[in-house]
């Protein structure tokens, strides 16, 4: 009889034991994603201004020098595992120009390739929304990245395992274009900061 009720006893514990290891595991999820879902502390010091909306950025996002048809652009560091840094080009064209929202979004998915084939288009995320009365539309992207340049434009280096986090804002006087590309997992690590910054969006007057 002392040996069924120890053995009992033993079994409780084991029992127990297993659901406080659960409980721990659960509760840490939670708070991981509690953090994965934390917006990103921003610089709102430095608005920056294009097409009638202004936004701001991350505090860990630096500023490049100007390059030639960009509003701006910024750099993340690579995250852990990750050699290259992530690339963040503004460009507005004026109230007129830039291609519509369906063209450019053509024109970003053509930029990446898929292992199997695969047009990019139909593999990317493709999502609307609206921040201050501006309507803002969303791609997200991964594949290998076509990387671009010369006086044509041509295919100058194909990156594998990049993703792009794209947002075509439009705004009073234009839309103002975000293109963000980099390696997967410093794109992930940015990913907060990227929709932090598109919760920053809103018209100015000038």
């Amino acid at each position: 009889m002392n040996r069924v009720l120890s053995s009992m006893m033993v079994l409780f514990a084991v029992i127990m034991a297993l659901l406080l290891i659960a409980g721990c595991s659960s509760d840490q999820g939670k708070r991981q994603e509690s953090a994965d879902n934390k917006p990103a502390e921003m610089n709102s010091s430095t608005p920056y201004i294009a097409g009638g909306i202004s936004w701001s950025i991350p505090a860990d996002w630096n500023t490049a020098p100007d390059r030639q048809m960009r509003v701006q652009t910024y750099i993340i560091s690579p995250a852990d595992g990750d050699s290259d840094s992530a690339e963040c080009a503004v460009f507005y064209f004026g109230p007129t120009s830039g291609g519509g929202t369906d063209a450019n979004l053509d024109r970003w998915a053509g930029q990446f390739e898929q292992p199997d084939g695969a047009n990019s288009k139909d593999k990317a995320s493709i999502n609307k929304s609206e921040a201050h009365g501006l309507q803002i539309t969303t791609i997200d992207l991964t594949g290998t990245f076509l990387v671009s340049g010369g006086p044509m434009m041509q295919v100058s280096e194909k990156k594998e395992g990049y993703r792009l986090l794209g947002a075509i804002v439009e705004g009073p006087q234009g839309s103002v274009f975000f293109k963000m590309t980099g390696p997967e997992k410093t794109m992930a690590a940015a990913q907060n900061g990227f929709n932090s910054m598109l919760s920053t969006m809103q018209p100015v007057s000038m």
